[in-house]
């Protein structure tokens, strides 16, 4: 029995190193090695979730739902510092969305609102309840906006 796992054993080791080499096929994200590298780290404020982000290309803003603080933040990506923290929100913000067309930064909140944010002065201009989306708490990660229609709301997701 010994003698032949021996057997068993060699003719397994001489298979595997005959075996074609997978080094010929691509590795995961290997042809893109190179294409991103860290240009720089910008400090923020505050802890917690920063997930949930949109950018002003034109401007070369970039603003970040600040969850825990119940806040947005505002980076000016040319001079890499955050310029700006519209704090006080009356829930956590979730999805927001920058509309270059009125130059606001629209955001869904955990208490099934809507703010908007002026690109101008920060601050909130207008609060909208939308209809109950059942669990607040989950809704308002499922925020949308149709530039088609110019309608803002939550895609509901089965479970």
């Amino acid at each position: 029995m010994k003698r032949f796992l021996m057997i068993l054993m060699t003719l397994l080791t001489a298979f595997v190193l005959n075996a074609p080499a997978q080094s010929k096929s691509q590795l995961p994200m290997q042809h893109m090695s190179g294409l991103l590298r860290l240009s720089e780290t910008i400090p923020l404020p505050g802890d917690g979730y920063m997930d949930h982000l949109t950018v002003d290309l034109k401007g070369q803003r970039l603003f970040i739902s600040g969850e825990a603080a119940k806040s947005v933040l505002v980076v000016d990506l040319r001079s890499g510092k955050m310029i700006h923290e519209t704090q006080g929100l009356p829930a956590m913000p979730k999805r927001p969305i920058y509309l270059a067309d009125t130059n606001e930064v629209w955001a869904t909140l955990t208490d099934s609102s809507v703010v908007a944010i002026s690109g101008t002065t920060y601050e909130v201009t207008k609060t909208v309840k939308l209809s109950a989306y059942g669990d607040p708490q989950r809704g308002a990660d499922n925020g949308a906006y149709d530039p088609t229609t110019h309608l803002f709301g939550y895609i509901r997701i089965s479970p």
